[in-house]
Protein backbone atom coordinates (compact mmCIF):
# COMPACT_ATOMS: atom_id res chain seq x y z
CA UNK A 1 0.00 0.00 0.00
CA UNK A 2 1.28 3.18 -0.84
CA UNK A 3 2.47 5.78 1.68
CA UNK A 4 -0.97 8.32 0.72
CA UNK A 5 -2.86 5.75 1.18
CA UNK A 6 -1.58 4.91 4.59
CA UNK A 7 -2.11 8.74 5.53
CA UNK A 8 -6.03 8.96 4.03
CA UNK A 9 -6.81 5.57 6.02
CA UNK A 10 -5.00 6.24 9.33
CA UNK A 11 -7.41 10.15 8.74
CA UNK A 12 -10.21 7.78 8.34
CA UNK A 13 -9.78 5.35 11.36
CA UNK A 14 -9.30 8.69 13.52
CA UNK A 15 -12.66 9.69 12.41
CA UNK A 16 -14.28 6.33 12.70
CA UNK A 17 -13.27 5.49 16.16
CA UNK A 18 -15.47 8.34 17.21
CA UNK A 19 -14.85 7.48 21.51
CA UNK A 20 -11.56 8.32 21.00
CA UNK A 21 -10.71 4.60 22.24
CA UNK A 22 -7.91 3.57 19.96
CA UNK A 23 -10.84 1.12 18.47
CA UNK A 24 -13.49 1.02 16.14
CA UNK A 25 -16.57 -0.77 16.89
CA UNK A 26 -20.34 -0.62 16.76
CA UNK A 27 -20.77 2.20 19.26
CA UNK A 28 -18.55 4.13 17.37
CA UNK A 29 -20.49 4.15 14.51
CA UNK A 30 -23.78 4.74 16.41
CA UNK A 31 -22.01 7.82 18.03
CA UNK A 32 -20.75 9.29 14.78
CA UNK A 33 -24.33 8.39 12.93
CA UNK A 34 -26.13 10.48 16.08
CA UNK A 35 -23.65 13.20 15.90
CA UNK A 36 -24.75 13.53 12.33
CA UNK A 37 -28.23 13.81 12.95
CA UNK A 38 -28.51 15.73 15.30
CA UNK A 39 -26.43 18.46 13.49
CA UNK A 40 -29.59 18.45 11.25
CA UNK A 41 -32.11 17.84 13.48
CA UNK A 42 -33.26 14.34 11.81
CA UNK A 43 -34.93 11.17 13.68
CA UNK A 44 -33.17 7.87 13.77
CA UNK A 45 -36.30 6.40 12.99
CA UNK A 46 -37.46 7.80 10.09
CA UNK A 47 -37.09 9.19 6.54
CA UNK A 48 -33.39 10.34 5.68
CA UNK A 49 -32.13 9.76 9.43
CA UNK A 50 -33.59 6.14 9.09
CA UNK A 51 -31.70 5.44 5.89
CA UNK A 52 -28.56 7.44 7.08
CA UNK A 53 -28.51 5.60 10.49
CA UNK A 54 -28.92 2.32 8.43
CA UNK A 55 -26.11 2.86 5.85
CA UNK A 56 -23.89 3.54 8.91
CA UNK A 57 -24.49 0.12 9.91
CA UNK A 58 -24.55 -1.36 6.92
CA UNK A 59 -21.03 0.13 6.41
CA UNK A 60 -19.81 -1.11 10.17
CA UNK A 61 -21.04 -4.86 9.41
CA UNK A 62 -19.48 -5.03 6.35
CA UNK A 63 -16.23 -3.64 7.80
CA UNK A 64 -16.14 -5.96 10.46
CA UNK A 65 -16.79 -8.71 8.26
CA UNK A 66 -13.68 -8.19 6.21
CA UNK A 67 -10.98 -6.69 8.95
CA UNK A 68 -12.68 -8.24 12.88
CA UNK A 69 -9.98 -10.95 12.19
CA UNK A 70 -9.58 -11.74 15.51
CA UNK A 71 -13.26 -11.80 16.29
CA UNK A 72 -13.37 -9.70 19.34
CA UNK A 73 -16.10 -7.21 17.86
CA UNK A 74 -13.26 -4.21 17.64
CA UNK A 75 -11.45 -2.78 14.78
CA UNK A 76 -7.50 -2.17 15.51
CA UNK A 77 -5.17 0.13 13.33
CA UNK A 78 -3.90 -2.74 11.98
CA UNK A 79 -6.74 -4.60 10.65
CA UNK A 80 -8.69 -1.84 9.81
CA UNK A 81 -6.01 -1.14 7.27
CA UNK A 82 -5.87 -4.60 5.47
CA UNK A 83 -9.25 -4.66 5.19
CA UNK A 84 -10.30 -1.50 4.30
CA UNK A 85 -8.31 -1.69 0.96
CA UNK A 86 -10.39 -5.08 0.32
CA UNK A 87 -13.35 -2.72 1.14
CA UNK A 88 -12.76 -0.18 -1.24
CA UNK A 89 -13.05 -2.49 -4.50
CA UNK A 90 -16.46 -3.01 -3.54
CA UNK A 91 -17.11 0.89 -3.10
CA UNK A 92 -20.29 0.84 -4.84
CA UNK A 93 -22.04 -1.68 -2.86
CA UNK A 94 -20.46 -1.51 0.64
CA UNK A 95 -19.17 2.27 0.62
CA UNK A 96 -20.70 3.98 -1.51
CA UNK A 97 -24.44 3.99 -0.11
CA UNK A 98 -23.33 5.16 3.05
CA UNK A 99 -21.92 8.59 0.97
CA UNK A 100 -25.07 8.52 -0.62
CA UNK A 101 -27.53 8.72 2.38
CA UNK A 102 -25.03 11.29 3.73
CA UNK A 103 -25.59 13.85 1.17
CA UNK A 104 -29.37 13.40 0.66
CA UNK A 105 -29.53 13.86 4.57
CA UNK A 106 -27.17 17.11 3.71
CA UNK A 107 -29.55 18.49 0.97
CA UNK A 108 -32.02 19.78 3.33
CA UNK A 109 -34.09 20.97 0.26
CA UNK A 110 -33.77 17.98 -1.65
CA UNK A 111 -32.49 20.23 -4.71
CA UNK A 112 -29.89 17.76 -5.58
CA UNK A 113 -27.08 19.81 -4.32
CA UNK A 114 -25.56 20.67 -1.10
CA UNK A 115 -24.47 24.39 0.39
CA UNK A 116 -20.97 24.89 1.67
CA UNK A 117 -22.83 25.15 5.10
CA UNK A 118 -24.77 21.70 5.00
CA UNK A 119 -21.29 19.81 3.21
CA UNK A 120 -19.59 21.67 6.42
CA UNK A 121 -22.31 20.63 8.89
CA UNK A 122 -22.07 17.22 8.25
CA UNK A 123 -18.00 17.36 7.85
CA UNK A 124 -17.85 18.51 11.38
CA UNK A 125 -20.12 16.39 12.80
CA UNK A 126 -17.88 13.53 12.16
CA UNK A 127 -14.64 15.52 13.79
CA UNK A 128 -13.45 17.13 10.66
CA UNK A 129 -12.37 21.09 11.60
CA UNK A 130 -14.52 23.33 10.26
CA UNK A 131 -11.74 25.09 8.41
CA UNK A 132 -10.80 21.55 7.08
CA UNK A 133 -14.17 21.01 6.06
CA UNK A 134 -14.48 24.50 4.26
CA UNK A 135 -11.47 24.25 2.22
CA UNK A 136 -12.45 20.54 1.15
CA UNK A 137 -15.43 22.03 -0.20
CA UNK A 138 -13.99 24.55 -1.90
CA UNK A 139 -11.90 22.55 -3.63
CA UNK A 140 -14.48 19.84 -4.77
CA UNK A 141 -16.90 23.01 -5.87
CA UNK A 142 -14.16 24.78 -7.45
CA UNK A 143 -14.53 28.19 -5.09
CA UNK A 144 -18.30 28.60 -5.01
CA UNK A 145 -21.23 26.70 -6.32
CA UNK A 146 -22.79 23.42 -4.58
CA UNK A 147 -22.20 19.92 -4.31
CA UNK A 148 -23.52 17.50 -6.62
CA UNK A 149 -23.74 13.65 -5.76
CA UNK A 150 -21.64 12.95 -8.80
CA UNK A 151 -19.10 14.79 -7.01
CA UNK A 152 -18.92 13.75 -3.82
CA UNK A 153 -19.04 10.18 -5.25
CA UNK A 154 -16.25 10.64 -7.44
CA UNK A 155 -14.07 12.29 -4.16
CA UNK A 156 -15.20 9.87 -2.21
CA UNK A 157 -14.12 6.70 -4.59
CA UNK A 158 -11.06 8.39 -5.13
CA UNK A 159 -10.10 9.28 -1.92
CA UNK A 160 -10.50 4.99 -1.00
CA UNK A 161 -8.61 4.15 -4.09
CA UNK A 162 -6.58 6.84 -4.88
CA UNK A 163 -2.69 6.75 -4.48
CA UNK A 164 -0.97 9.30 -6.51
CA UNK A 165 0.99 12.47 -4.50
CA UNK A 166 0.35 14.25 -7.32
CA UNK A 167 -2.96 15.03 -6.99
CA UNK A 168 -3.99 16.28 -3.36
CA UNK A 169 -7.13 17.56 -4.61
CA UNK A 170 -7.96 13.47 -4.59
CA UNK A 171 -7.01 13.23 -1.00
CA UNK A 172 -8.83 15.54 1.35
CA UNK A 173 -12.21 14.65 1.10
CA UNK A 174 -11.99 14.69 5.24
CA UNK A 175 -9.70 17.83 5.56
CA UNK A 176 -5.87 17.93 5.48
CA UNK A 177 -4.01 14.39 5.77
Amino acid sequence: MSAVLDQKYEKLFALLDANGDGVIAEDDFTLMAERVLVAFGEERAAGKGKKYADEMMNYWHALRDRADTDGDGRIDGDEFRRAVRQASDDFDTLIGPLYEAGFHLADRDDDGLVSREEFVAVEQAIGVPADEAGATFDLLTEQGGSLTLDRLMAAATQYYRNEDPAHTERHLLFGAL
